[in-house]
């Protein structure tokens, strides 16, 4: 009799804490946790205890903090024919964690894209020299011309700096120097 109670409250003991466990969730310093149920968004939590429905809610962890692309290799085309080769880093951040959690599974990917993008339009409008000569200028209205795109995922290009740079030697690069 005694054995079998025992055994009861082991297993009342148990089953409590398995429903404990996938009750309360740590959202860890620096994160947001994101809750999403029936892959909707349902709510966002900062650094703390989170407690959710078991099997019907699922959490992603969002980490706040800013983090880099490194490097990000860029090949594109002045608007004088010549082709050269950008290396950046790039320092970005969630702003919004939910929209980044619903629009972007991989926002570090989509951050590089916009950037590559942008970088590709900024290079076909300026020629070499001009381009060389305003680098810095040039380099810092990255993160701004990115902005609208990659705040629509939830995120922001906080800063981007210029690595290195190459000029491909070609004729179009021959003919200037000429």
């Amino acid at each position: 009799m005694v054995s079998t109670a025992l055994a009861v409250v082991t297993a009342a003991l148990a089953v409590a804490a398995v429903i404990g466990l996938a009750l309360v969730r740590v959202v860890p310093a620096g994160h947001c946790g994101v809750v999403i149920r029936a892959g909707r968004v349902v709510r966002t939590r900062p650094s703390g205890l989170l407690v959710v429905v078991p099997f019907a809610e699922r959490v992603a962890m969002v980490l706040l903090h800013p983090r880099t692309v490194d490097p990000l290799c860029v090949r594109s085309v002045t608007r004088d024919g010549v082709e050269i080769r950008l290396v950046l880093s790039v320092l970005w951040r969630v702003t919004d964690p939910a929209t980044a959690v619903h629009a972007a599974p991989d926002a570090s990917a989509v951050v590089a894209d916009v950037v590559e993008r942008g970088l590709h339009h900024m290079v076909a409008e300026l020629d070499l020299a001009i381009l060389l000569r305003e680098r810095e200028s040039f380099i810092g209205r990255l993160p701004v011309a990115a902005f609208p795109i990659v705040s629509s995922f939830g995120a922001e290009v906080v800063d981007v700096d210029l690595l290195d740079a190459e000029v491909r030697v070609g004729p179009e690069l021959l003919r200037l120097l000429a």
